[in-house]
């Protein structure tokens, strides 16, 4: 995964310094979405994959980095992280997978000294969704049962005192100008495919191909329902949402959130997965 990740980074080192501002011109047709690769997946016995008959992918990973709401909330440690999620097609430009998060610790400092939620807390198992797409760019939130696609909000929970604090990841696309300019390239996530010796006879060149992704970005939005922990303090970097018409009213909204995060051996039982770029 070293070659992902210098990739991804000399991206991220030239999105920091900004682009000069183009002269206004005239409005243009839009254009269909730029393909910059594929996410192939396929059976050595000839098994297609379809939405009829998807196949399981499955793989598991590493979570270096999440910090919400301004750096309020750090996961630190996830003894466990697993992903799944359903492949229905064997050439597809997005790839979905659900990331399940066991045995986290974080260290929170949501509410200030006064409402003793500060310090290292045990976090309820979360999970966090994320559809990965061709332009390198990804949507988060937490899947639907059908595993294929993000429906609804994550949420990471806190409890102590026996009164829960509650960390919203809302759905959204990072990085959020990607929803308006999907022809471009984006370096949030990047991709390459892993192979390895195959433990079974069915595989003709005796290795089994599987997909590598690495997630690194640092403006994910979070919100925080406020309550006698989470408390809302003056010098916070977040605003309240007090309008009744947004998703969300109610919650103390922060961006600058920053997700690091690796997934290994995402692979189909019997099949082969990867990701094919665009050829140059």
């Amino acid at each position: 995964m070293r070659s992902v990740r210098l990739a991804l980074g000399i991206a991220i080192a030239l999105c920091a310094f900004g682009t000069v501002a183009a002269p206004a011109l005239a409005k243009k047709k839009s254009k269909p979405p730029v393909v910059f690769g594929k996410f192939i997946a396929s059976f050595p016995s000839g098994r297609p994959i379809t939405p009829e008959m998807p196949a399981r992918a499955t793989g598991s990973g590493e979570l270096t980095t999440l910090t919400l709401a301004e750096g309020l909330l750090n996961i630190e440690e996830c003894e466990d992280v697993k992903s799944s999620g359903k492949v229905i097609s064997e050439s597809s430009e997005d790839f979905f997978q659900e990331i399940a998060f066991k045995h986290c610790a974080d260290y929170t400092h949501l509410g200030g000294k006064k409402s003793g939620l500060s310090g290292k807390f045990k976090v309820k198992p979360f999970r966090l969704a994320m559809e990965f797409r061709s332009n390198k760019s990804v949507e988060v939130g937490e899947g639907a049962e059908n595993e294929i696609e993000i429906t609804k909000p994550s949420t990471v929970v806190i409890t102590t005192k026996g009164i829960p604090c509650k960390v919203t990841i809302p759905r959204q696309v990072l990085p959020a100008k990607e929803t308006g300019k999907p022809e471009k390239e984006y370096g949030v996530a990047g991709y390459e495919t892993e192979t390895s010796p195959a433990k079974k006879k069915i595989f003709p060149s005796g290795f089994q191909e599987k997909l590598g992704i690495v997630v690194e970005y640092s403006k994910m939005v979070a919100w925080v329902k406020p309550n006698q922990n989470c408390i809302y303090g003056p010098g916070e970097e977040g605003q309240f949402d007090s309008t009744p018409e947004t998703p969300a009213y109610g919650y103390i909204v922060y961006g600058g959130g920053m997700l690091e995060a690796e997934l290994e051996e995402v692979s189909i039982k019997n099949g082969d997965l990867g990701w094919e770029p665009k050829p140059e």
